[in-house]
């Protein structure tokens, strides 16, 4: 509990000989977190660009003729101890260029069936109608049209000036040319379209003929492409995921150094994986290597959490990832977090839906295999079990505060006494947030920083009596005594007063410039104190206003259903009463999951926490 993994610095020599498989074993494995050497020849990265510039040229032409074969890439990790690259590049780079000239030529292919499919129409349309396409060309005394109409259930016009005809959607008139404009007038009206320009001097028969042909060639260019599929397809899986693989451990090679003979390679690691990382290297090199490890204080941050609190990690992120010189705070982030949603949403019947949809959330976030997901998942699940329990203190079912009796007390009767003890518990995180910084300030030995400053155990003292004395006047009404003001009020107000002094005394800590300096920050600094805890202690009401709200729109809820009938029992009554709850399930729990959120962050982690901290990322070959 508030640990962190025992992270540790990590270099490996080995012969270069090996460097293929020393990183696919690292990579399958996912132990270490890759760092860069710090004094490292640019130079070297030149052989790799080299390789890295044709390894993305077969990764390119392989992903583009799986496309084009309608193949999956595959994931399941091929070796690259053998990759051949000149003879792959040949290999994707000459089925590239076959799949784009049978692409174009199907495209192609395709087009020219569009257009005789919209010949053969016309054609057919004409025959149907006894008309001679050649007229359309070669007419000059008459003017003929040949074109669709939208309306095909218009009837023809008999007139002595114009000749139109039609047939399903295709219509054809013809007439002199005095006459031609009105006869283009009414078919217009009708929706007509003029086709005459693409209609070909052509039967249909012989139209079809060419169709046949073409559908021949179509399909003659499909059995080739299904057999270049058929012979081509393993093998290009194959070189895909190879060189996706190769991809990886290219830009792993960026961060090492190598000579002509030797290879190190340098990271961070978990102690407790050293006998496992030995065991690969002996497993890949015999006995051909040597494993260098220390401790560092600048090593990447893994997290250790017991199950119970692992999901809330993910709000602990959210913020920055804890240092090594910090505690891990997402022990108490889990119990606060929780406490405090409970406290806004209790209600028996709602706190188990959500548990329910906590639950599903988790199945589903490890049947995606996202880790966020099922973090919230149990997330959802802890805070809607907290919202149960509250339930039961505040006698809450479902909205309905007279189906169960309040173990504790109803929160709208007894509104003072709530925003008492959610004040109250603020008062108690605050004062922990103010251990956790003094803990982290002993550990980086930063004394005045404990001690001394904003943060440290004389504003901690001050605080703590203020609250305590507040409440002893609250109870008897008396006023503390002088020497408990000036002991644990005046004292600690002097020793920050005077931190700049007894810090360059004790712990050798810079003076201030000047004293009418030191005056003027020492007093900007203690009014800021006094209004920043007094309205982080405040803002714990909103703990308390939001339990009252929800209390208040299951009123609403119970009062709408009571009007549509006031014996509950009707269909509208229980529609009401369902629809209520699921909003106040979906919009008050979102509200109180942000407040909650909200004093988390600024009012508790304020107090302690950093986030400057670097998440451990180990090197892993995505295709394992």
């Amino acid at each position: 509990m508030f640990v962190k993994s025992d992270i540790r610095k990590i270099t490996i020599a080995f012969e270069k000989a090996f460097y293929h498989e020393v990183y696919l074993a690292l990579g399958k494995a996912g132990l270490i977190h890759l760092a860069r050497f710090q004094e490292r020849d640019s130079s070297m990265d030149a052989g790799i660009q080299k390789e890295e510039a044709l390894t993305r040229e077969i990764i390119s032409a392989s992903t583009y003729a799986l496309n084009a074969l309608q193949l999956e890439p595959d994931e399941t990790g091929e070796s690259v101890n053998l990759v051949h690259t000149a003879r792959d590049e040949a290999f994707v780079s000459g089925l590239k260029r076959k799949l784009e000239r049978a692409l174009r030529l199907q495209t192609k292919i395709r087009e020219t069936g569009e257009n005789l499919a919209r010949d053969i129409r016309y054609a057919e349309a004409l025959e149907k109608m006894g008309i001679d396409a050649a007229i359309l060309k070669k007419a000059k005394i008459l003017r003929t049209v040949f074109g669709t109409v939208e309306n095909a259930d218009f009837v023809v016009p008999s007139s002595e000036e114009f000749i139109i005809t039609k047939t399903d959607h295709f219509a054809f008139g013809m007439a002199l040319p005095a006459f031609a404009d009105e006869m283009l007038r009414l078919l217009k009206e009708k929706g007509f379209a003029d086709k005459s320009d693409e209609v070909r001097q052509v039967s249909a028969e012989i139209l079809k003929k060419r169709d046949n042909t073409l559908r021949r060639r179509s399909e003659a260019l499909d059995a080739y492409i299904f057999r270049l599929k058929e012979e081509k397809g393993q093998a290009l899986k194959k070189i895909n995921s190879q060189y996706r693989t190769y991809e990886e451990l290219l830009k792993a090679m960026h961060m090492s150094v190598f000579s002509s003979r030797v290879m190190f390679i340098t990271g961070w690691m978990e102690a407790r994986e050293r006998t496992n990382l030995i065991e690969i290297m002996r497993t890949v090199c015999g006995g051909k290597f040597v494993v260098n490890e220390q401790k560092d204080a600048n090593a990447p941050v893994r997290l250790r959490n017991m199950r119970l609190f692992k999901p809330f990690e993910l709000l602990v992120k959210t913020m920055g990832m804890p240092s090594n010189s910090e505690l891990d705070p997402t022990p108490l982030t889990a119990i606060t977090y929780v406490m405090m949603f409970g406290l806004m949403f209790g209600d028996l019947g709602q706190g188990l839906v959500l548990m329910a949809g906590g639950l599903l959330l988790r199945r589903f976030g490890q049947k995606k295999i996202r880790e966020d997901l099922e973090q919230a998942g149990g997330i959802l699940l802890a805070c809607g079990g907290s919202a149960a329990v509250c339930g039961l203190l505040y006698g809450s079912f479902f909205s309905n505060e007279h189906l169960l009796p309040a173990l504790w007390f109803h929160p709208t009767e007894h509104i003072m006494k709530l925003f008492f003890i959610t004040i109250m518990m603020g008062v108690v995180f605050i004062i922990i947030g103010f251990c956790l910084n003094i803990i982290n300030s002993f550990l980086n030995s930063d004394y005045p920083e404990a001690l001394l400053e904003k943060r440290g155990l004389a504003i901690l003292i001050l605080y703590a009596t203020i609250v305590v004395l507040v409440l002893n006047y609250q109870r008897t009404g008396q006023a503390p005594a002088l020497w408990t003001v000036g002991i644990f009020i005046f004292l600690p107000l002097i020793l920050f007063s005077l931190r700049g002094v007894l810090g360059s005394v004790f712990f050798q800590k810079t003076k201030p410039h000047s004293i009418s300096e030191h005056i003027i920050e020492t007093v900007m600094d203690i009014v800021e104190i006094a209004l920043g805890l007094f309205a982080n202690t405040i803002s714990f009401i909103r703990v308390g206003a939001f339990a009252l709200s929800h209390a208040g729109l299951s009123i609403v809820t119970y009062t709408l259903a009571g009007m549509a009938d006031p014996s509950l029992k009707s269909a509208g009554a229980v529609i009401i009463i369902v629809v209520g709850n699921i909003f106040i399930i979906g919009f008050e729990g979102l509200i109180c999951g942000i407040q909650s959120m909200r004093l988390e962050y600024y009012e508790f982690f304020s107090k302690f926490f950093k986030g400057d901290g670097v998440v451990f990322r180990p090197f892993t070959l995505k295709a394992y």
